[in-house]
């Protein structure tokens, strides 16, 4: 069982990898909408999601004329990292991706849905786009699954395929693949620093032989004890030492009795801490789950609005809540558009009472109208919003969103 310094610093480093995320989610956001420095910010933004996978830098992601190029070592296994802000043939670039020996393409402006991936190297080139780095900000998936998600779906379906809103519970687990230094690396040894075994300087070695010798004496006997008749002295000697003994006795008995009432009431009082602890800990999981239940439902929103396709709505919208979003999908569909959407969605705040919940989020990035028939862009502009979803929890205790609105 873990101690509890161990779950503090375990806490501590969640802690630390949200704030870090966050942080780079904000960087992320300039870098869309802003041109000044842009492809240095992209590149600070994939290196901190490396490192928060546990990646391991071996070259740093390096800006050139128009991509940042880089290595980590990430699941044991080199991966060298490409970065681009946009490309005028995404199937070209991966070419050349392939023949640079690149593992990780990512094109922030996205790849065609339509691109074919080859089979030959479909688990060669994990495709990222800027949704996808948009998912791993979130913390929602993990670069090493990403990674590992892209190769099993390309694989499978021969073409691009965007992350889902978290990884699937089939998701194959991390290769165990064996460790290889790097060219030229030379790992650390102890051995040329072992001292001889004869060394006289350390004659308490243990593969010193010395070191085991028993001498083995004869045992000593104990000695017979000696009848005597007790005279009154002894008799009075006798007599005292009961009683003091007695005293001494009475003297532990209460000490043992007042320590059991203080340990009775510190068990008491951490009985209460621990539960009132726990009530804490288990309303902060419960406002976890729903501000995460607010950002897929603004997600599967988006997604509706692109794909035209709003079945999916139902499993966080409450039915009154979904059919007013599928009147509007409808709508789209009418007049022959959809909307593309790189949106950042973060959480602002909080709130949980009862069985209610209040979330805020903030929707930020860029948002077009395309038409469907050509995909022309007919509409393009950013997006900044904040939208405050309203949560009640159902029977078999999932939250469901009975009711959004902007805010401000």
């Amino acid at each position: 069982m873990p101690s509890q310094s161990d779950a503090a610093a375990g806490g501590d480093a969640g802690a630390r990898r949200r704030r870090v995320l966050a942080a780079h989610a904000e960087l992320f956001n300039e870098a869309l909408t802003d041109e000044a420095e842009r492809l240095p910010k992209l590149a600070n933004v994939v290196e901190a999601l490396a490192l928060a996978s546990d990646a391991q830098p071996l070259e740093p992601l390096t800006p050139e004329a128009d991509h940042a190029v880089g290595a980590v070592r990430l699941e044991r296994v080199r991966r060298r990292i490409a970065v681009w802000w946009a490309s005028d043939d995404p199937a070209a670039l991966a070419e050349a991706a392939l023949e640079r020996q690149v593992d990780i393409l990512i094109v922030v402006q996205g790849f065609p849905l339509e691109m074919a991936v080859d089979a030959e190297w479909a688990d060669k080139l994990a495709l990222l786009d800027g949704r996808d780095l948009t998912l791993l900000l979130e913390g929602r998936w993990t670069l090493g699954q990403a990674v590992r998600f892209k190769h099993g779906e390309q694989a499978a379906h021969g073409r691009f395929i965007s992350l889902r809103v978290a990884p699937p519970a089939d998701l194959p687990d991390e290769p165990d693949s064996e460790f290889r230094p790097e060219d030229g690396e030379v790992l650390p040894s102890n051995v040329d620093d072992m001292p001889s075994p004869h060394d006289p300087d350390d004659a308490g070695r243990v593969d010193n032989p010395d070191i085991w010798d028993v001498g083995l004496g004869g045992r000593r006997e104990p000695e017979p004890e000696q009848s005597t008749l007790r005279s009154n002295i002894e008799s009075h000697e006798q007599t005292f030492a009961e009683t003091e003994a007695f005293e001494q006795a009475e003297a532990r008995r209460l000490r043992r009795f007042r320590i059991g009432f203080m340990l009775a009431g510190l068990l008491a009082v951490l009985f209460a801490v621990a539960t009132i602890r726990g009530r804490q800990d288990a309303e902060a999981a419960s406002l976890d789950q729903a501000a995460d239940t607010a950002v897929r439902a603004a997600r599967l929103e988006f997604e509706a609005y692109q794909s035209l396709d709003s079945s999916a709505l139902r499993s966080v919208y409450d039915e009154s809540l979904a059919q007013e979003i599928e009147a509007r999908v409808q709508q789209l569909r009418a007049n022959g558009v959809y909307l593309e959407s790189d949106i950042s969605i973060q959480v602002i705040d909080a709130r949980i009472e009862g069985e209610s919940a209040g979330v805020l989020v903030r929707e930020s990035g860029n948002l077009a109208t395309r038409r469907r028939a050509d995909g022309e862009t007919l509409q393009r502009g950013p997006l900044s919003q904040d939208v405050g979803f309203f949560l009640a929890r159902t029977a078999d205790q999932r939250w469901r969103v009975v009711q959004r609105a902007p805010v401000g």
